[in-house]
């Protein structure tokens, strides 16, 4: 994505669910206690950005006696922060994608459903979800391209368009676009 990728910015700014694994000095305002340390264990949502940053840096044994942070499981090395799945990849949502993906509400999970997705899987690889959600993009995909091509008939049922994120909604003005050109192009 780009510098000034719109989609790219607002899925940065999602929250995810994430355990701190020490206690950390002076982060206390991240949970509205300014000027306190953060406990070891608390659990809150961090946007993507930091939660990404926090996630991935390992702390090695020796800094942490020079940098004040604790850790009271005696582990050599230890992220910052451990993720929690967040509500989008939930086990429920999984189970929905893989019942019936046409008749999930994306939107209503996150305006960038796909975005974050791939936000998540570029953090922490996990090759059946890969596989879950490019079926469940070739399945929804399938119907917006139906919609696409019947936008004109008098019994278009649009629920279904309220349920598409950022993603499938921009696929989805491309196909009419399409659609137009190529019955442009037919008539000549």
């Amino acid at each position: 994505m780009s510098y000034y990728d719109l989609d790219d910015i607002l899925a940065d700014a999602e929250k995810l669910p994430c355990q701190f694994n020490y206690t950390i000095p002076g982060l206390g305002y991240l949970e509205g206690n300014p000027g306190k340390s953060i406990k070891k264990g608390t659990k809150i949502e961090l946007p993507f950005w930091l939660a990404e940053i926090l996630a991935i840096l390992e702390i090695d044994d020796d800094n942490n006696k020079n940098q004040n942070l604790i850790n009271d499981d005696n582990q050599e090395k230890l992220n910052f922060i451990t993720l929690d799945d967040p509500e989008f990849i939930n086990e429920k949502v999984i189970n929905a994608i893989k019942s019936n993906s046409e008749s999930l509400n994306l939107n209503k999970l996150s305006s960038q459903y796909y975005e974050m997705i791939i936000k998540w899987l570029n953090l922490i690889y996990e090759p059946k979800l890969i596989e879950v959600i490019m079926n469940c993009l070739k399945q929804r995909s399938f119907k917006i391209n139906n919609f696409s091509n019947n936008i004109n008939q008098k019994h278009f049922n649009n629920e279904f368009l309220y349920y598409l994120d950022e993603f499938e909604k921009k696929l989805f003005r491309d196909s009419i676009e399409s659609n137009k050109l190529m019955k442009n192009w037919l008539k000549e």
